[in-house]
C-alpha cells in the first residue's frame, strides 16, 4: 500500500470512550483468533491465497475470522436457489480453484493466482464448475470484505472514526472533523474526473405545495402538542429507565404470564411494527394478549453494539432460498428478528404514503386499488407520528402536513444532497425520521453516532421495542421471546383455536379466541402455507392461491459521488434529507408510478460492497476504500409493481425445527427496470451538480411487503380492509404482507397506521373475539 492517507490515526486510541459491549466486540478481532475448525489444511492454503489476492495481502487474520463464522454457521441465512448454503459453497469453490490450478492454487505464482481469480470474476453470468460464477464472486467478496472492513486496521486505513457511543459525533458537515479525527494527508481521486455534463432535472411529477405561513403555523401547533397527546394513550416513553438507557427489566420481571391452556383473547405471532402496535392497542383496551416472537427480547444497552459485523444477530439468519431472474438478497437489509422486528435496524425514515398509492389501478392502470383510501389512515398516521415521534420539516408532498419534532441538523452527506438539489431546482426537505430531536419522555436526544442500522443504543431512534412494548407490558400483555411459530391450528368449527410453536426445542400449543399473524412478508406466508390442513390443503386461507403471491420490494439503487472535500458521511444518522418530487406518475414518462430520493450513509462494510460491485478487487479495492471519507451517497425508493409470480413458496429445505423454509422468487418487469434507471439518472445528476468528480451506482432492493394482500373480495386478496382473513374470520394478518402496492415511501409508518386502524375496528367489536363467522 502507498503512504498512509491518515498518518497517526489510531481508532483504538478512542476505545476508552466506547461502551463496554462494543469495545469487547472490536477488541476480540485484534487479539488471538481461535484455531481453524471449518477449513481443512488443504482448504486453508487455498483460502489464504484467495484472500491475499482479493484484498492485497491484508494484515488482519481474515481466514480465521471467516472460519469461525462458517464453523458456527453464522451465515446470512439465505442462499441462491442455484447455490448450496454458504458453508458448502465455500468448500466447492475452493476445490474448484485447486482443480483449475491442476493441483494446489496456493502453489501458483501470484500472477497466476490473480489471472485465475480474474477469470472467475469475468465469467459473470456463466457457470464455473457447476456454480454460477457471479454468485461465487459474491460469496468470496462478501465474506472477505466483512472480515477486513470490520477490523480497526482497515478503519485506520480509510479514516473511519469507528464506534461513537456514548459520546457521539458533534462536528457534522462537509469538511468538519472531531478533534481526534485526522485529515486526509494525500487526497487524490482513485481515477481522473469523468467531466460528465450536468443535465437539467426532469420536470417534477409532484411539485408539492409550499406555503411558508401554513407550514410555520401547523408546525408550531404540532410541536406544542407532541408529548401531551401521546402520554394519555401510550406511556412507553415514560416507562423506560429514568436515564433513558436500555430497557426497564422490572417490566419483564412483573410481566403477566399465561399458561398454554389459558384461552387468551388475542394471540399475536411476531413483535415488530405490526405485532407490537396491535399488542399495545388491545392490551390498553383490556384484552388478554400473548405475543410469540421467534427472536430474543433485546436490551439495547447490553445486546446491541456500534459495529456493522457485530450486529449480525439482529437479522433473520434462519435458512431461506431466493430465486427468480432478479433474486432479492435477504437478511440485514430487510429482515429482522427479536422483539422490535425489522424496525430495530431500519434507518429511521418514516414518510406517509401518498393518496395516489391507494388507487394506482384506477389512476395509472397498474398495481391494485386498496379497499381503503388515504383518508382512512389520516388520523392513524398523525397518531403514530406523535408516538414515534417523527422529526422533519413541514412536508409539502402527497397530503402536506407538519411533524411533531423539528428537523435534525444534517451531516456532510445531507449537505451535499441539499447543495446538488438546489443547483438543479429540485425541492428537498430534511426528514422525516423517527428519531427524537430533544428529550421525549425518558428517551434522550440523538447523539449522531451513525449506527442506526445496527440498533439504536441511545433509544433516540424509534422501534416498537421502546415505542409500544413497554406500554403493552404495563397493561398486561405477555411477550414470549424465542418462540418459533410452526402452524395456526383450526377448531372443528373452522375458526382458529391457537398456534403451535417451538420453545427451547419443545412444541407447545397456545389457545386463543383470536389469532393475529404479524411475521412480515416472508414468514407470514410461510406460516400460513405450513398450516395446511384438511380444510385448507394448499395452506391456511389459500382457497384462491393468493397466499404468498404479489410480494414486492422497492428498487433501491444507491449512487455515490466523490468530492474533494471530506464528507465523512458516517457521522449523523443515515437518514437525513429526502425529496418526493418524482413520486407520482408523469404523463410524459414511459413508465408508471415513481420514486423518492434520500441520502444514506453506508458504513465501511457496506461501502466495500459498492466498490466491489464496480469490479474492483485486490489493490484497486483497497485504494478505492481508502478514499472513503470523500464520498457522499444517495438512495432511491422506486415503486416496483406487484406481480403474481413474485411469491413465497415452501422449499424442499427445512429449518432446525423440521419446518419447510421459504423460497422467495422475484423478477422485475419492464416498468420496474425503466423506473430504476430513471432514479439512477436523477441521483447521478444531483451528485454531479453538487460537484462530484466521479459517480458510481449499485443496484439494490429494500423493504419487503405483500404476500397476503388486502382486497375487497376473497378472489382478489387474503384479508379484508379490517385485516381479517376472508377464510377464517377470527384470524387477522397485521403486518406489511397485507399491502396491495408498495409505494415509493418506506413502509414502517403505513404498516403501523394500518394496524392502529384495524385495532380500533377490532375493539369496536366483541371483546372476546369471534366464535362464529359473521
Amino acid at each position: 500500500m502507498p503512504e498512509p492517507r491518515f498518518p497517526g490515526f489510531d481508532v483504538l486510541a478512542q476505545a476508552r470512550y466506547w461502551d463496554r459491549e462494543t469495545a469487547a466486540v472490536v477488541y476480540a478481532r485484534t487479539g488471538p483468533q481461535p484455531p481453524l475448525r471449518f477449513f481443512t489444511p488443504a482448504e486453508e492454503a487455498t483460502a489464504r491465497a484467495l484472500l491475499d489476492q482479493l484484498l492485497d495481502h491484508p494484515e488482519p487474520p481474515l481466514l480465521r475470522m471467516i472460519d469461525a463464522r462458517l464453523a458456527e454457521l453464522e451465515t446470512d441465512g439465505w442462499h441462491y436457489a442455484d447455490m448450496p448454503p454458504d458453508d458448502q459453497a465455500w468448500r466447492r469453490s475452493l476445490h474448484a480453484l485447486d482443480e483449475d490450478a491442476d493441483g494446489s492454487f496456493a502453489a501458483l505464482t501470484e500472477a497466476q493466482q490473480r489471472a485465475l481469480i480474474g477469470r472467475v470474476g469475468a465469467l459473470d453470468g456463466e457457470r464455473w464448475h457447476g456454480l454460477p460464477a457471479r454468485h461465487v464472486w459474491s460469496l468470496w467478496t462478501r465474506y472477505a470484505c466483512t472480515a477486513y472492513y470490520s477490523h480497526p486496521t482497515a478503519w485506520n486505513e480509510i479514516g473511519f472514526g469507528g464506534p461513537a457511543h456514548p459520546r457521539g459525533y458533534l462536528r457534522l458537515g462537509v469538511g468538519k472533523r472531531e478533534p481526534w479525527e485526522v485529515a486526509d494527508a494525500h487526497s487524490h481521486p482513485p481515477r481522473p474526473p469523468d467531466h460528465q455534463p450536468v443535465r437539467p432535472a426532469p420536470p417534477a411529477t409532484d411539485p408539492g405545495r409550499h406555503s411558508r405561513l401554513r407550514a410555520a403555523a401547523e408546525t408550531v401547533r404540532a410541536n406544542a402538542a407532541a408529548e401531551r397527546e401521546v402520554r394519555r394513550t401510550n406511556a412507553s416513553a415514560w416507562l423506560l429507565p429514568r436515564d433513558g438507557r436500555g430497557f426497564d427489566h422490572t417490566l419483564l420481571r412483573d410481566m403477566r404470564r399465561y399458561d398454554d391452556t389459558d384461552e387468551v383473547d388475542l394471540l399475536i405471532v411476531g413483535c415488530g411494527a405490526g405485532g407490537a402496535t396491535l399488542a399495545q392497542r388491545m392490551a390498553r383496551r383490556g384484552w388478554r394478549v400473548v405475543v410469540l416472537e421467534a427472536g430474543p427480547f433485546w436490551d439495547p444497552l447490553t445486546d446491541w453494539v456500534s459495529d456493522e459485523a457485530g450486529s449480525h444477530h439482529l437479522y433473520w439468519t434462519e435458512p431461506r432460498v431466493i430465486s427468480g431472474t432478479d433474486p432479492v438478497p435477504l437478511g440485514s437489509n430487510n429482515s429482522g428478528r427479536g422483539v422490535g422486528g425489522s424496525m430495530v435496524h431500519f434507518a429511521g425514515y418514516a414518510p406517509r404514503f401518498h393518496p395516489s398509492d391507494f388507487r394506482t389501478h384506477t389512476l395509472d392502470g397498474v398495481g391494485a386499488d386498496w379497499p381503503i383510501g388515504y383518508a382512512d389512515l389520516r388520523d392513524s398516521y398523525r397518531r403514530l407520528e406523535y408516538e414515534l415521534p417523527v422529526a422533519g420539516q413541514y412536508w409539502p408532498w402527497g397530503e402536506p402536513h407538519p411533524y411533531p419534532h423539528p428537523p435534525h441538523p444534517v451531516g456532510g452527506n445531507g449537505e451535499v444532497f441539499l447543495r446538488g438539489a438546489a443547483a438543479l431546482g429540485i425541492q428537498a426537505r430534511v426528514g422525516p425520521v423517527a428519531i427524537t430531536n430533544g428529550r421525549f419522555g425518558r428517551r434522550p436526544h440523538c447523539v449522531y453516532r451513525g449506527f442506526c442500522l445496527q440498533g439504536c443504543k441511545v433509544n433516540a431512534k424509534a422501534s416498537p421495542l421502546i415505542t409500544h412494548v413497554p406500554d403493552a407490558l404495563a397493561h398486561g400483555a405477555e411477550i414470549r421471546a424465542d418462540c418459533m411459530a410452526a402452524a395456526v391450528e383450526l377448531d372443528h368449527d373452522g375458526l382458529a383455536r391457537g398456534v403451535r410453536y417451538f420453545h427451547h426445542g419443545r412444541e407447545h400449543l397456545q389457545r386463543a379466541r383470536t389469532v393475529a399473524v404479524a411475521g412480515y412478508a416472508i414468514e407470514t406466508p410461510r406460516l400460513l402455507l405450513n398450516s395446511a390442513c384438511p380444510r385448507f390443503p394448499e395452506g391456511l386461507g389459500n382457497d384462491h392461491d393468493l397466499v404468498g403471491r404479489y410480494v414486492m420490494v422497492q428498487g433501491a439503487p444507491q449512487t455515490s459521488g466523490r468530492f474533494e472535500e471530506e464528507i465523512r458521511a458516517h457521522k449523523a444518522p443515515p437518514p437525513e434529507v429526502s425529496t418526493e418530487q418524482y413520486y407520482e406518475t408523469g404523463a410524459d414518462r414511459p413508465y408508471r408510478r415513481g420514486f423518492t430520493i434520500q441520502n444514506i450513509s453506508p458504513l465501511p462494510i457496506t461501502w466495500a460492497e459498492h466498490v466491489v460491485a464496480q469490479g474492483h478487487w485486490g489493490a484497486d479495492l483497497r485504494t478505492y476504500l481508502s478514499d472513503y471519507v470523500h464520498w457522499a451517497t444517495l438512495g432511491a425508493m422506486a415503486e416496483l409493481l406487484p406481480q403474481a409470480d413474485n411469491r413465497v413458496t415452501l422449499a424442499a429445505e427445512t429449518d432446525r425445527h423440521g419446518l419447510p423454509v421459504a423460497e422467495f422468487a422475484f423478477s422485475q418487469c419492464d416498468n420496474d427496470r425503466m423506473l430504476i434507471r430513471a432514479a439512477r439518472t436523477v441521483m447521478e445528476d444531483i451528485l454531479r451538480a453538487a460537484g462530484a468528480s466521479e459517480v458510481i451506482t449499485i443496484d439494490r432492493y429494500a423493504h419487503l411487503v405483500g404476500g397476503c394482500r388486502m382486497a375487497d373480495r376473497p378472489t382478489a386478496g387474503v384479508v379484508d380492509h379490517r385485516l381479517r382473513s376472508f377464510a377464517v374470520p377470527n384470524l387477522l394478518i397485521t403486518d406489511g404482507s397485507v399491502l396491495p402496492t408498495q409505494g415509493s415511501a418506506n413502509p414502517a409508518l403505513t404498516i403501523m397506521a394500518l394496524v392502529d386502524r384495524a385495532a380500533g375496528l377490532l375493539a369496536a367489536g366483541e371483546r372476546c373475539g369471534l366464535r362464529a363467522p359473521g
